[in-house]
């Protein structure tokens, strides 16, 4: 079980820097080294609130939690998968010669 959460964390981490890579621009060593922080910065950051979810509501409500912030994780992931197809849909529109 531990490999298995450990490989799907391992794509998580893959899928996100080749996407920056891809939206860098001009800049793909500063994209990476500020992608990395954030992720660094998350991960100090969760233990902070899980600390914070014990003290305040119990053990019993991480699932709770835990729960509530997966579905806003994939609403998030969602509306920004949304905002990239329409984004790349209109620039392919813009790139159609008019006659």
């Amino acid at each position: 079980m531990v490999l298995i959460i450990g490989a799907l964390g391992f794509s998580v981490v893959s899928g996100m820097q080749a996407r920056v890579l891809r939206t860098a621009g001009g800049a793909p060593t500063l994209a990476i080294a500020v992608n990395a922080s954030a992720y660094q910065l998350a991960a100090a950051f969760a233990g902070w609130f899980g600390g914070r979810v014990i003290d305040t509501l119990g053990v019993r409500s991480v699932y709770l939690v835990a729960a509530a912030l997966t579905i806003l994780g994939v609403a998030v992931s969602a509306f920004a998968w949304y905002r990239d197809r329409t984004a790349t849909a209109a620039t392919d529109y813009a790139e159609v010669p008019v006659a």
